[in-house]
């Protein structure tokens, strides 16, 4: 019997409720965190630079990061114990070297590469450099929060996780509170490296005390489970890099719009990241280490058994909460921002956004599960293919609606791409899951 059969089906969806139930509370944080932004310093120049800065001080990290974090599951599933201790200890170094380099490089590239890409100059050229290298540090901290997940997750050590990343948007709260008088938009971006470096140190911790368990001594094959894993990370870098470019696509064509239009949709994606954390994201985290358990042991039945329970739980909610979202999308945003410095005007073009982005969520959750049976699959190559093609489909539709409908086009290009995401990924897993079988 697999280990996803019976009793452990349950388990496993009591975890990504729970977790789900833990996202929450870290997105209803960060849904604060954002509140109190608008409030403080409402829509302008420098709020679009500060998104601009934080887009472009994330991009590299979460595509190393990611994949990173990805490979390693797969390959502690695959290996067992054989790339623990000496072959994962191995590993260790060059991926803080990897942090390090993604600093440096976020920092120095700043001031050529925010021109290039967004086409800033003069003050919005210099405040968007200054606010990205003061952002340089979630290169180091980014990365190896991701890598520290990963192992705790591979050891089905979910919670921690979970709850230290709720330390990022209470120390931007607190920053905000306290020096925004002082300092303004800087205050929200040191408040933004603080708690990232919190939650790396609660992460580092609670590594070093399981180091008995997450670094138990393997036998042989260190060396070639090495090889394989930096593969791994070579080929989902490269598709993650290809995703990532869709927002900093999404930006280059929002920067050819009305001042205030980054800052519009950057406010409207923000309920539609929630609700994507709450029902795709902590599942798939949930999800994911079983899912590649199932894969190592080639339960194809098992893998395609457990993502359709999951699926069948996960998709009607996240239909049910588009609705509301879009049905009550003004009221929402006029209960969420509608303070301070955010007036009228700004309520009715960032709920006119939400609405077209409320109608992604079902897509996207669906997609993302079905892209973890091919990660759990080691079907790296197609998952490169599928980011390939969606980033040609989300710059064709950028271009085809942005400037007919504004940044709502924007947002209504990155629905369509979901959907052709999920209608690809759907179609490739039969076939991944015949080859892994084989």
């Amino acid at each position: 019997m697999s280990r996803a059969s019976g009793h452990s089906i349950k388990l496993i969806l009591t975890t990504a409720l729970s977790l789900t139930a833990l996202g929450i509370i870290v997105r209803a944080a960060s849904a604060f965190k954002e509140i109190v932004f608008a409030r403080a310093f409402g829509v302008s120049a420098e709020t679009d630079a500060f998104v601009l800065a934080g887009t472009y001080a994330m991009f590299l990290p979460m595509i190393v990061g990611g994949a990173v974090s990805t490979a390693l599951i797969s390959s502690l599933s695959k290996a067992g114990a054989s790339i623990r201790g000496a072959g994962l200890g191995g590993v260790a170094p060059w991926v803080v070297l990897a942090a390090a380099c993604c600093s440096v490089l976020i920092y120095v590239s700043a001031p050529p590469m925010m021109s290039l890409l967004f086409n800033l100059s003069g003050d919005d050229l210099d405040n968007a450099v200054h606010y990205t290298r003061i952002l340089a540090p979630l290169g180091v901290i980014v990365l190896l929060t991701s890598a520290m997940n990963a192992l705790l997750n591979s050891a089905k050590q979910f919670y921690l996780a979970g709850v230290a990343a709720i330390a990022t948007p209470l120390a931007i709260l607190l920053a905000i509170v306290v020096l925004a008088g002082r300092w303004g938009i800087e205050a929200a971006a040191w408040g933004t490296v603080v708690g990232g470096a919190i939650e790396l140190c609660v992460l580092s911790v609670r590594v070093y005390s399981q180091r008995h368990i997450l670094f138990d001594r393997g036998a042989g094959g260190l060396e070639r489970e090495a090889v394989r894993f930096w593969r791994a990370v070579l080929v989902l870098s490269f598709a993650s890099t290809v995703a990532a470019l869709a927002p900093v696509v999404d930006q280059f064509f929002l920067a050819k719009l009305q001042t205030g239009a980054i800052t519009h949709y950057n406010y409207a994606f923000k309920v539609n990241s929630l609700l994507i954390g709450v029902f795709g994201t902590a599942f798939s985290i949930a999800i994911y280490p079983y899912l590649s358990d199932l894969a190592a042991q080639r339960d194809v039945q098992g893998l395609k058994r457990l993502s359709w329970r999951l699926s069948a739980t996960t998709v009607p909610i996240s239909l049910a909460a588009a609705a509301v979202v879009w049905l009550f999308s003004y009221e929402i945003v006029d209960l969420l921002f509608a303070r301070g410095r955010f007036t009228e005007d700004a309520v009715m073009q960032v709920g006119a956004i939400q609405r077209v982005f409320a109608l992604q969520l079902p897509f996207y959750v669906a997609g993302l599960i079905a892209m973890r049976i091919l990660n759990a699959a080691g079907a790296s190559r197609l998952v490169l293919g599928i980011a390939c093609t969606c980033m040609i489909c989300n710059a064709l539709f950028d271009w085809m609606f942005y400037e007919r409908l504004g940044a709502a086009g924007v947002a209504l290009a990155s629905v369509l791409t979901s959907v052709v995401s999920l209608v690809v990924t759907v179609a490739l897993i039969k076939p991944a899951l015949a080859g892994h079988h084989a």
